[in-house]
């Protein structure tokens, strides 16, 4: 019976192991512009005509919804601000087509829970003028890139770092691994107290 048990706790740790989702680069926008950031969960894009264009605390809320966003530092150069690094390894800021690096400091990660990344490109003569990527948490440092496929204008203006901190509930895998856990535990004591 304890080898059957085993095979079933080894049965499901493997089959919760295999429904971890791994995180990779993304990447969104439309026929006009194209952008890639990674590792990340997900990408926003949005046009901001008429508008001062950056993203603001309150576009990013509505990207992604729940508890406020604070900006965390802003670049429109190669450098670091606050918790955020950028470097170009292609093309200008200002420009288009370009290719870079991204970090976070990891002490960002003991202050916020939740990041996300936004670059402008400019307003007006395409669509789209902002892309906003969840960052994947924890991550604090990955590569990205800006296309203009077509139309006009859109050179990359800036890279803000946004943050907040949610109350985080435990994945599935999680609450499913700590329980197999206890399980097994209980059932070592189960067979220690039966031997005795």
């Amino acid at each position: 019976m304890y080898n059957a048990i085993v095979k079933i706790f080894a049965g499901l740790l493997l089959s919760t192991l295999a429904s971890v989702a791994w995180s990779t680069q993304i990447t969104c926008g439309s026929t006009q512009r194209t952008a890639t950031l990674g590792p990340a969960d997900a990408c926003v894009t949005g046009a901001l005509s008429g508008s001062p264009g950056t993203p603001s605390a309150a576009t990013i809320l509505a990207a992604y919804p729940g508890d406020p966003w604070t900006s965390i530092g802003s670049l429109t150069g190669n450098g670091s601000d606050s918790y955020l690094s950028a470097q170009l390894t292609s093309g200008s800021w200002g420009g288009n087509n370009v290719e870079g690096i991204w970090g976070i400091d990891s002490s960002f990660w003991s202050l916020y829970n939740e990041a996300v990344i936004s670059i402008h490109v400019g307003n007006g003569n395409g669509d789209p003028d902002y892309f906003a990527w969840y960052i994947t948490p924890d991550s604090t440092s990955g590569t990205w890139s800006y296309d203009r496929l077509t139309s006009g204008g859109g050179g990359l203006s800036n890279m803000f770092l946004w943050g907040r901190n949610v109350t985080k509930v435990p994945e599935p895998g999680t609450v499913a691994l700590l329980g197999l856990g206890l399980v097994g535990l209980g059932l070592r004591r189960l067979t220690r107290k039966n031997r005795q």
